[in-house]
């Protein structure tokens, strides 16, 4: 395999890509990590990315509050990416994903605005407001089984009781019958 990089730009003496001790594809600034693409990307492998989100590096930390309101307030859907989209995207045709402008409303931390003004989902990230609203609706579903549990109970106590009436009268009326009254 070739061990060279080969660049594209209306000016030869531009680059895409720019090498110190780290990598910038794509624009021709100095790269903000170790490696910075600017632009969209195709790769035929397995990408395995890993988030730090170790305890040690976190302050502040609070559950996601009112997490089905705010589940309530996105879509799943499905769709077709039109001509305004990428070439990429249009290739996939239908697609399944969120609304950006509606999970910003809940969630704006997720969302980001990019150059062109388009709005960026970062969906891995929505994972954790749908892990704190299963655990509400778990909350509710247990609510409502003790509910109704109690109110089986009392069918169960009033049937019974209900029972013990209708054998009482039949017991009355047969020994009222035996002895002639």
């Amino acid at each position: 395999m070739a061990n060279y990089i080969t660049t594209d730009t209306s000016d030869p003496g531009q680059t895409n890509i720019r090498m110190t001790t780290n990598l910038m594809i794509g624009a021709d600034s100095d790269p903000a990590q170790e490696l910075h693409v600017t632009g969209d990307g195709v790769f035929t492998g397995n990408i395995t990315a890993y988030y730090s989100s170790d305890i040690s590096l976190k302050d502040n930390i609070r559950p996601i509050e009112s997490a089905i309101f705010k589940v309530k307030q996105i879509r799943g859907v499905t769709f077709d990416w039109n001509e305004k989209s990428n070439k990429l995207q249009q290739e996939k045709g239908q697609d399944v994903g969120l609304i950006a402008q509606e999970v910003e409303k809940v969630l704006p931390e997720v969302v980001q605005i990019r150059e062109d003004g388009i709005k960026a989902i970062s969906y891995e990230k929505v994972v954790p407001l749908l892990v704190e609203a299963i655990k509400e609706q778990q909350i509710q579903i247990e609510e409502l089984k003790s509910v109704s549990l109690g109110y089986k109970e009392l069918l169960e106590k009033r049937e019974s009781r209900v029972k013990w009436t209708k054998e009482r009268t039949l017991k009355k009326r047969n020994s009222n019958s035996k002895y002639g009254k």
